[in-house]
């Protein structure tokens, strides 16, 4: 079983002992069976046309195929900016204008009522015209005397106080 150390070819002994001696005597002998002619033929005017045809060759410029195809890299790189480009100007431009009729009705009058103008009602009502617009308009019900007197009654305690005078 020990068969790694022994090796599968064998010579017969004193092969290579005469070795030598049989080579230089099969050379000697004149039957040889190499043959004295040449035996690689070249064809006519080969080596006359050698030079003209070697240069031709060398100067035609093979394509070189680059293993980094720049190419592709410029495409890439351009569609990676264009990307980018409509992305981010995309978001910036996002912002909507707000109107005043955007507005609700409800926010407009909360912003009134908690925010301080240091205005009288009489400084207001000399901003705002009111040429066009009708007080019926403004009132969601109409002022009758009889709804006059029950806010009268039902707010001031003190008639002398509102200061009534047939002149005025």
């Amino acid at each position: 079983m020990n068969n790694k150390n022994k090796h599968p070819f064998k010579t017969p002994e004193g092969y290579f002992d005469s070795f030598q001696d049989k080579l230089m005597a099969k050379l000697s002998d004149d039957h040889v069976a190499i043959p004295k002619d040449n035996a690689f033929k070249v064809p006519d005017n080969y080596f006359e046309n050698f030079n003209e045809k070697l240069t031709e060759k060398l100067s035609e410029e093979t394509k070189v195929i680059p293993l980094f195809p720049i190419k592709k890299v410029i495409a890439i790189a351009a569609s990676v900016a264009a990307i980018a480009l409509v992305f981010f100007g995309y978001q910036w431009n996002n912002v909507e204008d707000v109107n005043f009729s955007d507005l609700a009705n409800t926010d407009i009058e909360a912003y009134f009522e908690n925010t301080e103008f240091d205005l009288t009602s009489y400084e207001i009502a000399e901003v705002l015209p009111f040429t066009d617009t009708e007080y019926s308009n403004m009132l969601s019900q109409p002022i009758d005397n009889e709804n006059i007197l029950d806010y009268l009654s039902d707010n001031i305690n003190d008639f002398e106080e509102l200061n009534l005078q047939e002149n005025e």
